[in-house]
């Protein structure tokens, strides 16, 4: 029996239909990233050319930017302190009695010589009345008297009586009339206690505290309400004992310190130094040093946490960058330095124009490239911080955007970032040197 090949055509398995798909869409994937993928140019130190901030894309990262500034300040000293008024009382009662009246509260503002508080004087009325009525008892006595000494006397010009019944009469009148200066003296001060009663502030202020409520005893010297006057307020400080003469110079000389409290950002106050305490604190030795600020509109308040910037030792030229500049990773900080792509191939790339390739959407402007620049922390200035290595005054910097972004990474400068320059640092403590060449 002779077999006959069947004209059926062949049937593939199903699973080789699916992996010539998987093939097929690979290849086009492939294709297409070799097409779209994005080209940087070479690393601004001459490095293959690295990856845009964000990995895959399609075009350069928009960044904002701002100009790193260089000016001439010392070693700038940030000394902590609180808040105290400079005038704090608690008044008290100057006679015991019964409260029968509280005119004041806690946050009322009130002015010198108003009532506070008022004492039952009932009582004290009633002694007045009794002792006035002495006084009147015995200043009639002493005109009594006084007549008698007239008679005696007529009576011893003719020598009728003798030498001592005149002068028991004189004696006797004299007796007299201290009783009125005694009843006199304790009508007046029974007056005294009454008006005493009301108990009065003793200058302008706001009342922090009251300590008395109505029908309460109070003895004499018991607390009433404690009155602050916030009109100018002291700020303590610690101040490291290195720098002591330096605060004493600053007090002697009128030096202004800039005062910011951190309750009310974006103020600061002048305040001069009052006073540097001879005794330093045994543990931290640190000296305190009293800073006297003015409050006439009362926005500063006791208890607040305030912070003095002082400049000390010699000034030298100081490199400040805008904190948001910063980016931490891995323990170490950098920052972006936006440079030109023609000259970053020799590793001096010259700062960029912050002005060139702004534009809405960062599309028809030439990318600029960023100079990963590590640098080190110093003091801050408000929102600026105290930088050294690599970057200097006039390089420009991104602050908005450099989250993601790597050595090399294209960029489109979409704006200068708007915020205020750094603060002009004052003389604030004098330093050696310069207390040197003043006295030569």
């Amino acid at each position: 029996m002779s077999s006959v090949g069947s004209s059926r055509p062949q049937v593939r398995s199903p699973i080789v239909y699916a992996l010539l798909g998987a093939a097929a869409c690979l290849a086009i994937v492939a294709i297409a990233a070799l097409v779209f993928w994005p080209r940087s140019g070479p690393a601004v130190d001459g490095s293959p050319a690295a990856l845009p901030a964000g990995g895959f894309g399609f075009g350069s990262s928009p960044v904002e930017v701002v100009t790193a500034v260089e000016m001439i300040a010392a070693e700038p000293v940030e000394l902590l302190g609180s808040v105290a008024p400079a005038r704090e009382a608690i008044v008290a009662s100057e006679v015991e009695g019964v409260v029968s009246a509280v005119f004041a509260d806690e946050g009322d503002r009130v002015a010198e010589g108003s009532v506070l508080a008022r004492l039952r004087t009932t009582t004290m009325e009633l002694d007045l009345a009794a002792a006035r009525a002495s006084r009147a008892e015995a200043a009639a006595r002493l005109v009594r008297f006084e007549s008698e000494i007239a008679r005696l006397t007529n009576l011893r010009e003719r020598g009728a009586i003798s030498e001592r019944e005149y002068e028991q009469g004189i004696a006797d009148r004299d007796a007299q009339a201290q009783t009125v200066v005694r009843f006199e003296s304790e009508a007046a001060r029974l007056e005294e206690l009454i008006v005493r009663a009301e108990i009065l502030a003793p200058f302008d202020g706001l009342i922090s505290a009251v300590h008395v409520e109505v029908g309460e005893w109070t003895a004499r010297g018991g607390d009433i309400a404690t009155l602050v006057d916030l009109q100018r307020v002291e700020v303590t400080v610690a101040v490291p004992e290195r720098y002591v003469s330096q605060a004493e110079a600053a007090r002697e000389q009128g030096i202004t310190l800039d005062v910011v409290f951190d309750a009310l950002p974006g103020s600061s106050y002048p305040g001069l130094i009052r006073a540097v305490l001879p005794q330093a604190n045994p543990q931290t030795r640190t000296f305190p040093v009293i800073v006297s600020v003015n409050n006439p509109d009362g926005t500063i308040r006791g208890g607040m946490f305030a912070r003095i910037q002082a400049q000390i030792g010699t000034p030298v030229p100081t490199v400040l960058i805008p904190k948001d500049a910063l980016v931490l990773r891995s323990g170490r900080t950098f920052v972006y330095r936006v440079v030109e792509p023609a000259a970053a191939g020799n590793g001096t790339a010259p700062a960029a124009d912050p002005a060139a390739g702004t534009s809405s959407a960062g599309m028809g402007a030439p990318p600029q490239m960023v100079q990963e620049i590590e640098v080190e922390i110093g003091a801050g200035y408000g929102a600026w911080q105290v930088i050294a290595g690599g970057i200097q005054g006039g390089d420009v910097v991104v602050v908005r955007g450099n989250e993601s972004l790597r050595q090399g990474a294209p960029v489109v400068v979409a704006g200068e970032f708007s915020m205020d320059p750094p603060p002009t640092p004052s003389a604030g403590l004098p330093s050696t040197e310069r207390r040197k060449s003043d006295s030569r």
